[in-house]
């Protein structure tokens, strides 16, 4: 039996499993075309807030994906649809948004009135996600809604993500600083978190976790989240996570890959 005739649906990582920054991975276009040729649910999982689904779905095509818009889950998605549905009222009240144009349009779909300057300092949420323009005035705003009352989200506790330089900072260490400075820890909704998973699990190849599974490239986000949300996980090789890592660690993926073209080769049942 081949890997790929286990599952129905594969949550698939982005960064470190499809591509590195602009470049794909080797077999990962080959391989993602052909489960959605014999029929797999395909869904592309990512902490990343800084683009929109639209952007991402542009850079998959690119590479030569078949892919459109609801095949991508972003944490901003998670955090916002998270939000609107588990929050009474939640189209009456406003935001402080810290993070990328794609995050606040998704926050502003779900219902909820965008603020800043002084009306920050009063805003009923202050929702998170790492960006690059990020600035002493956010840190402040943010700390001071917080200490007002402000309930807390955040797309992710990712502290880095790879890069042609070397790892560097993600929302994490955004939010290490605005937890620190406000005293309140944030609801988080990337990987490991469940929030993105509830999301992806509520697709309908994917809503029966015995044929679903994860295939990412760390084992704290992708295989710690996919453990504790109850499907099967699957370590590729081929980003952040080397070999030697998985014998010091003490959480253990259900399959190790070298890449996605492994899905194909034949396993031990």
């Amino acid at each position: 039996m081949k890997l790929i005739d286990k599952f129905n649906c594969f949550l698939i990582d982005l960064d470190g499993v499809v591509y590195v920054e602009n470049s794909p991975i080797e077999g990962s276009v080959d391989t993602i075309n052909h489960l959605v040729d014999i029929g797999k649910e395909v869904l592309f999982i990512t902490n990343d807030p800084r683009s929109s689904p639209s952007e991402y779905t542009r850079k998959l095509r690119g590479l030569g994906l078949r892919v459109t818009e609801v095949d991508v889950i972003t944490s901003a998605i998670a955090i916002a649809n998270h939000i609107k549905t588990h929050t009474e009222n939640s189209d009456k009240k406003n935001a402080y948004v810290v993070g990328s144009k794609a995050l606040k349009k998704e926050i502003e779909l779900a219902g909820l009135t965008l603020v800043d300057g002084e009306e920050a300092k009063e805003a009923d949420y202050v929702i998170l996600g790492g960006h690059p323009d990020f600035h002493y005035n956010e840190l402040k705003l943010a700390t001071l809604a917080l200490r007002n009352g402000a309930e807390f989200f955040a797309t992710s506790r990712d502290p880095a993500y790879p890069s042609s330089e070397g790892h560097v900072p993600a929302t994490g260490a955004i939010l290490a600083a605005i937890e620190v400075a406000s005293g309140k820890k944030a609801v988080v909704a990337g990987k490991p978190e469940y929030i993105i998973f509830e999301e992806a699990l509520a697709r309908n190849k994917c809503s029966d976790k015995t044929n679903t599974a994860i295939i990412g490239d760390r084992m704290d986000t992708d295989i710690l989240g996919g453990y504790s949300a109850g499907i099967s996980t699957i370590l590729s090789l081929s980003g952040s996570t080397k070999k030697e890592d998985i014998k010091i660690s003490a959480i253990k993926p259900d399959f190790v890959i070298n890449d996605l073209r492994d899905l194909l080769k034949e396993i031990d049942d």
